[in-house]
């Protein structure tokens, strides 16, 4: 399988994202990591490619979920988890799609290995 990863500004998301599915790619996945990069994963034929977006800082990040319905089962977790503010979701849990003992434990879990705990 042939892989790509493409980092993209901020503004540029959808218009990329649409470009993807115009192209005939399925979404694979959208996973979070620790520095706050959301990575979307799309397939299509022998190839994958993932578009690696900055989540970081104060703004949304605007949904997915108008071009691929069901990206709002990972945007709800991501926001749950890992408390990135996503916006626009077609199915919106707001912030109950996880019932966690802590309140985004992920991003929870990084303050504590800041603060020395």
């Amino acid at each position: 399988m042939i892989q790509e990863i493409i980092e993209i500004e901020k503004p540029d998301l959808i218009t990329k994202v649409r470009d993807m599915k115009n192209a005939g790619y399925r979404l694979a996945t959208i996973c979070a990591l620790k520095d706050l990069t959301l990575r979307y994963s799309f397939v299509k034929d022998e190839k994958q490619v993932t578009l690696k977006y900055p989540a970081d800082g104060p703004e949304p990040v605007e949904s997915v979920s108008g071009l691929y319905s069901y990206a709002f089962m990972y945007e709800n977790e991501i926001r749950d988890l890992f408390g990135i503010n996503i916006i626009n979701m077609n199915l919106d849990f707001n912030g109950h799609f996880y019932e966690t003992a802590v309140k985004v434990p992920f991003r929870a879990a990084e303050s504590k290995v800041k603060d020395g705990e």
